[in-house]
């Protein structure tokens, strides 16, 4: 019974604290309250505990509290230890070099894809709101579609079908068919597009990793404003974007070349 009643205590800890993580302005414990189902003492004890160890920070003005810093801490040390961004730091830094664009590498996790390594364009005038641990939906990333397109129509379906589609901007496919028939193009040309399906004013090239089976959980692509990200920009970029991608799959003993 002990080992039952703290396992039970772990799952409303965790249900906290990813519902802070997902909340922009921090919630105050009856929000908490009436998000998670959880009774207000129950939430004031985890909190507690949680604020003791830096996971949860608490505004004492207004009793608001936030996720906590530690938690940026503890994701840095995950990413250090991710060896394929060890493995891939060297090709994605020259393909910055000799691009001048972003690049961005990703990884799959369940329906979303998390950025895991990013080299900034330092030149710049746009800087573009993707950070390090940013969660994103794989249905409308140029480096999600990407991914997707590796896998099985069934498999993407599922994805689809249990995803919260929704216009992130004016520009987001949102109908299946569309969807669909975008992977479908993504498959004939080797890489996806994001024109400004997730953040207006940037567009994106994308390419996924493929492992030794063909199939992929990871991708790069290379971002930029759509003033510039022309379509014969998108062509000039495509090489250089597809032999990074290359090298990489290589290194982790994948892709299918």
């Amino acid at each position: 019974m002990a080992e039952q009643s703290t396992v039970q205590s772990l799952d409303r800890a965790f249900d906290l604290l990813e519902t802070l993580c997902r909340s922009r302005n921090g919630m105050s414990i009856g929000g908490l309250s009436a998000e998670t189902g959880l009774h207000k003492s129950t939430v004031h004890r985890l909190l507690t505990s949680m604020c003791a160890r830096g996971y949860v920070q608490r505004d004492a003005e207004t009793s608001v509290y936030r996720a906590g810093m530690r938690l940026c801490e503890m994701s840095s040390y995950i990413v250090d230890n991710l060896d394929i961004v060890e493995r891939a730091r060297a090709s994605l830094e020259r393909l910055e070099q000799c691009t001048d664009e972003t690049v961005h590498l990703v990884m799959r996790d369940d329906k979303d894809i998390v950025y895991i390594h990013k080299v900034d364009n330092g030149s710049s005038a746009i800087r573009m709101f993707s950070r390090i641990g940013m969660r994103l939906p794989l249905y409308c990333t140029g480096v999600g579609k990407a991914i997707l397109a590796t896998w099985d129509t069934a498999e993407v379906r599922d994805v689809w079908q249990h995803s919260d589609v929704h216009a992130w901007t004016e520009h987001t496919i949102v109908d299946e068919d569309a969807f669909f028939r975008e992977i479908d193009k993504v498959r004939q040309l080797g890489y996806a597009l994001d024109n400004e399906e997730n953040e207006l004013g940037v567009r994106c090239i994308a390419a996924a990793i493929p492992d030794y089976r063909g199939r992929a959980s990871y991708a790069i692509s290379l971002s930029a404003p759509v003033s510039r990200m022309t379509d014969q920009r998108v062509a000039e970029l495509r090489a250089p974007l597809m032999a990074a991608r290359d090298e990489i799959a290589r290194a982790l003993g994948g892709g299918r070349f």
